[in-house]
C-alpha cells in the first residue's frame, strides 16, 4: 500500500463541517489527514486545484456485495482488492463488505479474509464485514437463498468468539432467540440492523430496547400495511418511517424505488438519519444478461438493474454509491449538501467513527470527492493520495 501524501485542495466549493454551508478557499492535508492550518506543512504538498467543482468527504458505503463479478462471500483476498478497488473509484473510500446469506463455512471464510487484509493492511477502504443474513423472514427473504437461511441460535454459535472484523448484522427480531443474538451482538460493539424482516411495531421497538439501532433499506424486505378487518395493522415498513431513533438505509438506483417513495422517507427521517447504500453486487460493470453470485444466491444482470434468475425479485443494485446521489437529488429535490451528508456523514456516525471519516473537520482522515457539474464525479482522494487509475489504487 502506498503511504499517505500530503495534499494542498483548493475550491470556491469546499464542504465543510455544516453540510449547508460551502465555504470558500482550501484545505491542506498533511501525511494522510487534514491539517488544522488551511495553509499547509512543510512536506511540500502537490496541490489540486478543483476550481468550481465541490470538494466532499469521502463517501461511506454501509451495505456493498461485490463488483466486476466478484462478491465478499469469496475467500480470495485478490476478488476482495478487486472489489474494493472497483468502489474506490468510484469515489467509496469506506466500505462495510456485506455477505449475504450463504453456507457457515463460506462465511466463516470470509470473516478470515476481511480479518488477513485488515491486519496486513492491505484494504484501506475497508471498515469491516456487515453480515446480511442468515437470520432472515422467509417471506421477506428477497433474494436470498432459502436453502440457507438460519435461526439465530445457530448464527450465535458460528459467532461466538465473536469475529473482531464484525461491524454490523441485519437481522429479523421477530425470530425465535432473536433478542438473545441482539444482546450478544450489542454487547460486543456490532450494530444490529433490522431487515427482510416480517417485525410488528411492538417487535421493533423492542429490538430497539436491546439494542438495535438501524434499519436495512427501506421497502425492501419489509412487512407493510395490512387490513384483515376493518382496521389497520402497520407493518414493519410503517413503523420505521414513524420511529424516532433509527437510522435507515436507502437505495436510490432508479429501479428499487419510485421518487415518491424516496421523498416519503426523505421527510420522515430526513438527512441525519438517513444513509445513502448501493447495495452493489457483482452484476456491477457486468453486461445485461450475465449472471453473477450474491452469497449462495444467483442474479442476473438487466438493464441498469438486476434480478433473480427467475425475474420474481431484484437483487441487488448493479450501481456505486456515488451514481446514486444526483439520481436522489433529481427524485426528491434534497439539496447537494442533504445527499453529500447522506453519504458521508450520516453512515460515518452509524458506524461510529464520525468525525474521522465523513467530514473535512481537521484531524478527518483525508479522503476526499472532488463533484463537477450534475453531481459528476471527478476526483478521488484517499489517505491525501489522488486516486487517477488503477496504479494508484491499493493492492
Amino acid at each position: 500500500m502506498k503511504p499517505p501524501e500530503c495534499l494542498i485542495v483548493r475550491s470556491t466549493n469546499l464542504m465543510l463541517a455544516d453540510p449547508t454551508h460551502a465555504a470558500h478557499g482550501q484545505i491542506a492535508i498533511c501525511e494522510g489527514t487534514i491539517a488544522a492550518d488551511p495553509t499547509g506543512c512543510g512536506h511540500r504538498p502537490r496541490v489540486l486545484e478543483a476550481d468550481d467543482d465541490l470538494v466532499g468527504p469521502g463517501l461511506v458505503d454501509l451495505h456493498l456485495h461485490g463488483a466486476r463479478g466478484h462478491d465478499f462471500t469469496e475467500s480470495d483476498p485478490a476478488a476482495w482488492r478487486h472489489i474494493l478497488t472497483a468502489h474506490l473509484r468510484a469515489g467509496t473510500t469506506t466500505a462495510l463488505a456485506t455477505l449475504a446469506s450463504t453456507t457457515a463455512t463460506a462465511t466463516a471464510a470470509a470473516l478470515a479474509t476481511a480479518a488477513d487484509l485488515l491486519t496486513a493492511e492491505r484494504a484501506p477502504t475497508l471498515a469491516g464485514v456487515h453480515l446480511e443474513g442468515p437470520c432472515l423472514a422467509t417471506a421477506q427473504r428477497g433474494a436470498h437463498d432459502l436453502a440457507h437461511l438460519r435461526t439465530p441460535g445457530e448464527l450465535l454459535a458460528e459467532l461466538t468468539p465473536l469475529p473482531p472484523v464484525l461491524q454490523m448484522v441485519t437481522l429479523a427480531p421477530e425470530l425465535p432467540g432473536a433478542d438473545t443474538l441482539i444482546s450478544y451482538l450489542v454487547d460486543h460493539d456490532v450494530r444490529v440492523s433490522v431487515g427482510h424482516s416480517q417485525a410488528t411495531p411492538a417487535q421493533l421497538q423492542t429490538a430497539r430496547n436491546r439494542g438495535a439501532t438501524h434499519l436495512a433499506h427501506l421497502w425492501s424486505g419489509q412487512s407493510a400495511l395490512t387490513r384483515p378487518g376493518v382496521h389497520r395493522i402497520p407493518g414493519l415498513l410503517e413503523a420505521s418511517l414513524a420511529s424516532d431513533e433509527f437510522t435507515a438505509e436507502l437505495i436510490a438506483d432508479g429501479h428499487h424505488l419510485p421518487a415518491e417513495l424516496l421523498t416519503i422517507a426523505l421527510r420522515c427521517l430526513g438527512p441525519d438519519r438517513l444513509c445513502l447504500v448501493s447495495d452493489a453486487t457483482a452484476g456491477m460493470g457486468l453486461r445485461p444478461g450475465h449472471t453473477f453470485r450474491t452469497g449462495a444466491a444467483t442474479g442476473r444482470v438487466q438493464d441498469g438493474y438486476a434480478t433473480t434468475t427467475t425475474a420474481k425479485s431484484l437483487c441487488g443494485s448493479v450501481v456505486a454509491l456515488s451514481s446514486t446521489l444526483p439520481r436522489m437529488r433529481a427524485l426528491t429535490g434534497a439539496s447537494v449538501g442533504e445527499v453529500i451528508t447522506m453519504a458521508t456523514a450520516t453512515p460515518a456516525r452509524v458506524l461510529g467513527r464520525y468525525p474521522r471519516i465523513g467530514t473535512l473537520l481537521p484531524g478527518a482522515r483525508a479522503n476526499l470527492t472532488v463533484w463537477s457539474a450534475g453531481l459528476t464525479l471527478a476526483s478521488v482522494v484517499l489517505d491525501g493520495r489522488l486516486v487517477l487509475d488503477e496504479a494508484d489504487c491499493p493492492r
